[in-house]
């Protein structure tokens, strides 16, 4: 095995020599994959300047330095481009966007979750509630009837009813 399983980490051999460039090169990957930032995942050419440790998501129909390296990290090391597979569970920073991605065989900004907990009390936890809208009254309770629908339809839209 010439590197590790998980983030392809080269590995030094027994009596290898110039340990120091494979040593250098699995620091240079980590530092690619550990909590990674990219500038933005619409990009399918490398933007023309690029500062060292600029990353991007590439996107499809990727041309250029990054033909064929389509949903990978593109990272400029100043002179070059590197790109890293993403693997399940990578999470980034999308700058452009102001969000976090995740990979799971694709890049998606929409997480599963099994809760939301806001300082220390769980929301958005149960299933969603069934509400019937209000039905019936007097003349006066118009507004409040229009107020109660608006308040169900909102709350329907946030999957908190159904």
């Amino acid at each position: 095995m010439h590197e590790t399983i998980r983030h392809r980490l080269p590995l030094m051999a027994a009596a290898q020599a110039q340990k120091e460039i494979t040593h250098n090169e699995a620091l240079m990957l980590v530092d690619r994959l550990l909590h990674p930032v990219v500038e933005s995942r619409a990009l399918a050419v490398p933007p023309a300047m690029a500062s060292p440790g600029a990353a991007w998501i590439v996107a499809a129909g990727a041309a250029d330095a990054w033909a064929g390296a389509e949903g990978r990290l593109a990272v400029h090391d100043g002179e070059a481009w590197h790109f890293a597979e993403p693997f399940a569970g990578l999470a980034t920073w999308v700058r452009d966007e102001h969000c976090f991605v995740a990979w799971d065989d694709g890049w998606s900004d929409t997480w599963p979750v099994g809760g939301l907990s806001i300082r220390g009390r769980r929301v958005l936890d149960a299933a969603p509630a069934a509400m019937a809208p209000a039905v019936g009254g007097t003349v006066v309770d118009a507004e409040l009837r229009a107020v109660t629908a608006t308040l169900i339809e909102a709350l329907r839209a946030q999957g908190i009813v159904t």
